[in-house]
């Protein structure tokens, strides 16, 4: 739940929440006042938190649109030729849905 995504380097919880999760809840009374600790106690430290959750987002971002560049541009190489039409030309129109969306669209058409 908190793996870290390939694409963003960050996980689904850090981008959410600004931290990640702890494994195991605590379960002492001191470790439930160290994690009482680890929030942020004043606006200050709020605001930072936000900025940096923000900043960490940005990132993510970044990062999410630059893997799509790269797989577009693998993509791409990948194409063949256009095909390009003239007038006159022939060419083959499949035509197998069209009496379906045919009497779909409204209801004064009928089929033959």
């Amino acid at each position: 739940m908190s793996s870290v995504n390939a694409s963003t380097g960050y996980s689904h919880f850090h981008l959410h929440l600004g931290r990640n999760p702890r494994m195991l809840p605590p379960l002492t009374p001191e470790s439930v006042h160290n994690t009482c600790e680890d929030f942020p106690a004043d606006m200050k430290k709020a605001l930072e938190s936000i900025m940096s959750l923000k900043t960490d987002i940005a990132d993510a971002h970044d990062a999410l649109m630059a893997t799509k560049v790269g797989q577009a541009h693998s993509a791409n190489t990948h194409r063949g030729q256009e095909p390009s039409f003239a007038i006159d030309n022939l060419v083959y129109l499949s035509t197998a849905h069209r009496q379906r969306e045919y009497l779909n669209g409204n209801n004064k058409h009928v089929a033959k």
